[in-house]
């Protein structure tokens, strides 16, 4: 299962965005390191399903159909805040980057209201730069990863330029527990325009710089500007724009709130639609009235509170990954027991219909034969490139476990 890194500095409101997002609760309070140990759970990538555009419903087994809405599970982790330092050791830094090793894409949460000092301590709103939050992210994470390089790093070089190793090949080696490939490797060093063929040459700066960008291209990241409800959170959001950055407006406590509320049935909610309606006005205290009031003006301005479209955006925009629905029967639709459009996958995009019964099942890619188009019944050819909404049966010469 595809898995998503929550990331930041202390006290940015992560614990909150990841109960937002899985509903799994959290100690969560207004002072730095809450979190000590790493909370996992499962939120869910809305795409519209394809069972809308075929006229057919049935319930699916690796995801949830809602009103032609599929729901893709995604694993979450929430990973302790992060300070200045974390890659020697302050704080529980070497923690929070361990645990980050397999995450395909990170979400930085950065406090948009410019509240939180730059160890996560509470100050006037409006008078840290939350550009910051997310520069202590990317700069202890480069630390660490030239840590892990440099360890190596003399033995690869001598052997790259005596010929015995393949620079990229041996870099990627040193990496592939942060699930780094050579491709990866090899867009990085072009990046930095560093000489592959002269790697001993490379000063601790020529370092820094290619693992930069490696860090960049391995692990993408999107921007959560948290707190963008609160009256100081515009300049802080102008600020995270204007650095470049990939920027999300999103109040983690509007989203817990209304998922709360929905599962009380005081309202009717899906996580990630533009607004929520009241089911009956005569249940709620003045109180939450107001409260709910509060958040339907922030989402009348952002089109919803922002943390669905978080997952929605670092999957299928930020990492480009594609949803596909395999089938056993080309005809029917169904899987080995009958059932309508079963499941759907998130593949990578480039990924061939090989691709796609490898991540089914290792049996079904080692014994891959061909795959058909569902829609059209035309068998795809062994080149095909995946696109997104693609229905296809997979024939092999071994049987899904």
């Amino acid at each position: 299962m595809e898995l998503a890194g929550i990331v930041g500095k202390a006290n940015v409101g992560k614990s909150t965005l990841f109960t937002a997002l899985t509903m799994v609760d959290v100690p969560a309070a207004n002072f730095p390191f809450t979190t000590v140990r790493p909370n996992r759970g499962i939120t869910y990538l809305r795409y519209e399903c394809v069972c809308k555009e075929l006229g057919v419903k049935d319930e699916p087994v690796n995801s949830y159909c809602v009103d032609g809405v599929r729901l893709i599970p995604i694993q979450v982790i929430d990973c302790p805040g992060i300070v200045r330092g974390a890659h020697a050791g302050r704080g529980l830094g070497l923690q929070f980057l361990d645990e980050i090793r397999q995450a395909d894409a990170l979400i930085i949460v950065a406090d948009a209201s410019g509240a939180t000092d730059s160890d996560g301590n509470p100050v006037e709103p409006g008078t840290h730069d939350p550009v910051e939050d997310v520069q202590i992210v990317e700069e202890e994470m480069d630390r660490w990863m030239l840590g892990i390089l440099q360890r190596e790093w003399p033995r690869i070089a001598r052997a790259s330029e005596a010929k015995q190793v393949v620079l990229h090949e041996e870099v990627a080696r040193r990496f592939s527990g942060l699930r780094i490939d050579s491709e990866a490797v090899l867009t990085a060093e072009r990046l930095s325009g560093l000489d592959g063929s002269k790697p001993a040459s490379w000063k601790e700066s020529d370092l820094l710089l290619f693992i930069h960008h490696l860090r960049k291209v391995s692990k993408p990241f999107i921007v959560a500007a948290n707190k963008a409800d609160t009256p100081t959170a515009k300049k802080g959001i102008e600020r995270l724009r204007s650095a470049g950055y990939d920027v999300m407006p999103c109040s983690a406590e509007a989203e817990k709130t209304l998922r709360i509320a929905a599962e009380k049935g005081y309202i009717k909610y899906r996580p990630g639609d533009p607004r929520f309606e009241i089911v009956e006005h005569s249940r709620l205290t003045p109180a939450q009235k107001a409260a709910l009031d509060k958040i339907a003006a922030f989402m009348e301005k952002y089109n919803g509170t922002g943390v669905q479209q978080l997952i929605d955006r670092a999957y299928l925009e930020l990492l480009g990954y594609i949803p596909v629905f395999p089938v056993e029967d080309p005809y029917s639709l169904t899987d080995g027991k009958g059932r309508v459009l079963p499941d759907v996958y998130l593949v990578k995009k480039g990924s061939t219909p090989r691709d796609l019964a490898y991540k089914i099942h290792s049996d079904l890619g080692e014994g891959f034969l061909y795959a058909i188009d569902a829609r059209t019944k035309m068998r795809l050819s062994t080149e095909y490139q995946l696109r997104p909404r693609d229905i296809v049966s997979i024939v092999s010469a071994k049987r899904k476990a």
